[in-house]
């Protein structure tokens, strides 16, 4: 009798322990960058792949991320629905019975929930596949009555220490949450300078005048983000085109009030971008970028990416953001809707390339000493790895993610 296929083991660092690969199965609302979990779980999902890891996504809505997800092996399974009403209980149960179906199917170690909204989806997947939920707090509790709502998830992942008290005061146990700190791969995120910052204006097509400053915003562009408060710092430095100018990228249309903000500033004094896959060019392009945000923020994504780039960053102190704009960088903190506090921030350190030229390496060495992406996966594979689902030997056999790429996905409106 020959003994059961050993699984395969993930590839490590050096001095990384090998640990047994997992098939983790996992749920999308949308395959495209609405915002910061988005991006977050398909890093994510690339890095554990890389580690010999199989992922199986099911999704709600598709989008461009589809090609992405396909390139690293991954199967795509929906369009499926997740949300869940009191109201049309029967009706949603009914919705969920397909993915429900599909999920038992794919045999998955765990289901890694990137969306706490969907936990009656997933708790009933838990409970009809037969597979533990860790669950990655991105965002506050949704129900009044979280603790018991929660009650059966196996582990939560919190990206900051303000999301982690945020869910222990909504109920949950606090050892039952990981804090593991949101992280960008650091390589795809490379300092710029000055010949950096000169080809992406010119490529981004701003037509600024050459030794203008630039001060980026970038991401969902409404007043709930700060964006009208922006604009009135701002229109109070009255800075002349040829020495500022801000540039605002985001989805458009803009809100109706972010427009009329904007309608009050002189002519040339801004720019608005649509939305971008990479946002690298927009940042190489900036001297300065800033998060208004007056919501309480999970993390702040977007500091890192702008200090991964050797930028210094200017955010509201709300949420998590000051677990990022800590020691030397707190001063760069602000009061949320504090129009006139912000626009003296901005004007202290628009000129940091001659006043302060060490500060963009600062900012940069800052982000890989103290949110490190390597040690971020790290972190959430153990969690992943220790709450599995205990499996017979004889039941164990896993080929890693790339011997079915590009044999997978299926197309938009096929359930699979």
């Amino acid at each position: 009798m020959t003994a059961p296929p050993r699984r395969p083991s993930v590839p490590s660092r050096p001095g990384r322990v090998r640990a047994p690969a997992l098939t983790v199965l996992t749920t999308a609302e949308r395959l495209r960058p609405v915002g910061g979990i988005e991006l977050c779980m398909l890093q994510d999902t690339r890095s554990l792949v890389a580690r010999g890891h199989r992922v199986e996504v099911l999704f709600h809505d598709d989008g461009v991320h589809r090609d992405e997800y396909e390139r690293l092996g991954v199967d795509l399974h929906g369009p499926y629905p997740f949300d869940f009403s009191t109201g049309r209980a029967v009706t949603d149960l009914r919705r969920f019975v397909p993915s429900l179906v599909r999920s038992r199917r794919l045999r998955a170690d765990v289901l890694w929930l990137n969306r706490p909204e969907q936990i009656v989806w997933a708790q009933l997947a838990s409970r009809w596949a037969g597979i533990p939920v860790v669950c990655h707090l991105h965002h506050a509790p949704n129900y009044e009555r979280t603790r018991l709502v929660m009650t059966g998830v196996a582990h939560f992942v919190a990206v900051s220490e303000y999301m982690k008290a945020l869910w222990v005061e909504a109920g949950v146990d606090a050892d039952r949450i990981t804090v593991v700190h949101n992280a960008v791969p650091f390589d795809e995120y490379p300092a710029g300078g000055a010949a950096e910052l000169e080809r992406a204006r010119r490529d981004l097509g701003l037509g600024i005048a050459p030794g203008a400053r630039v001060v980026l915003s970038y991401g969902r562009l409404s007043a709930e983000k700060g964006v009208v408060t922006l604009i009135e710092a701002w229109r109070s430095l009255a800075l002349p085109p040829e020495r500022g100018v801000l540039v605002l990228a985001g989805p458009t249309p803009v809100d109706p009030e972010v427009a009329a903000a904007l309608a009050t500033l002189p002519e040339g004094s801004h720019r608005l971008l649509d939305a971008r896959r990479d946002v690298v060019p927009l940042l190489h392009a900036a001297d300065l970028v800033v998060m208004a945000s007056q919501l309480p923020e999970a993390f702040g994504r977007v500091l890192i990416e702008g200090m991964s780039t050797a930028r210094p960053v200017v955010g509201t102190a709300v949420g998590g953001v000051p677990e990022v704009l800590s020691g030397e960088f707190a001063r760069l903190l602000v009061r949320p809707g504090h129009a006139g506090e912000l626009a003296e921030r901005i004007g202290s350190v628009l000129d940091w390339r001659t006043d302060d030229p060490g500060l963009g390496e600062r900012c940069r060495r800052s982000v890989e000493q103290r949110f490190p992406y390597d040690e971020h996966v790290d972190a959430l594979e153990a969690v992943l790895l220790a709450h599995r689902r205990r499996r017979s030997r004889s039941r164990a056999g896993r080929r890693p993610q790339g011997a079915r790429a590009g044999q997978g996905g299926r197309r938009a409106g096929q359930p699979s």
